[in-house]
């Protein structure tokens, strides 16, 4: 019997329900309802592979042997090619198309848009999540930059959904 109580012990110590695998009882079920957004995880993936293609392409007029893109050209470009969709050649005129979105609703594919002149809006490029957007810079080309820069935080003024 002395042997047994040790045994005994261990066995009720090991049955008791351990609170942190406990529920609190039955779990309730969430409906999960259908997205009804037209893009998928797939079409993303697609139209990162799409602007990837482009990085570092130079900016207009870099090379006279490989044409190259300003930033509304290069958007224009991208979203054509992604799903035939048509935006503006001027990024002054894309800033007006779509519908606007809130700095921190930022998701894949929004346009961002910036007053790098300080009058009107003259630069764009495609958010791209973690604060990064890829876009064409004029010494860089097509490269990536962060909307956390100093440059590119100053002169931010909105970014449009054009992917719904």
């Amino acid at each position: 019997m002395k042997h047994l109580l040790p045994v005994i012990l261990a066995f009720l110590v090991g049955c008791t329900a351990h609170p942190r695998y406990r529920t609190g009882g039955e779990e309730s079920l969430q409906k999960i309802n259908k997205s009804t957004e037209k893009y998928d995880t797939e079409d993303f993936i697609r139209l990162g592979n799409i602007m990837q293609g482009y990085l570092g392409k130079p900016y207009r007029g870099a090379s006279k042997y490989e044409q190259g893109l300003d930033c509304s050209h290069f958007v224009q470009t991208v979203f054509r090619r992604f799903d035939n969709i048509k935006l503006p050649r001027m990024a002054a005129d894309q800033y007006q198309a779509g519908r606007d979105v809130k700095y921190k609703h930022l998701r894949y594919g929004d346009l961002v848009f910036f007053k790098t002149d300080r009058k009107k809006v003259s630069h764009v490029g495609v958010y791209i999540g973690d604060r990064d957007f890829i876009h064409v810079s004029s010494s860089r080309g097509v490269i990536i930059s962060s909307l956390g820069e100093t440059y590119w935080a100053e002169r931010y003024v909105g970014a449009r959904r054009i992917l719904e």
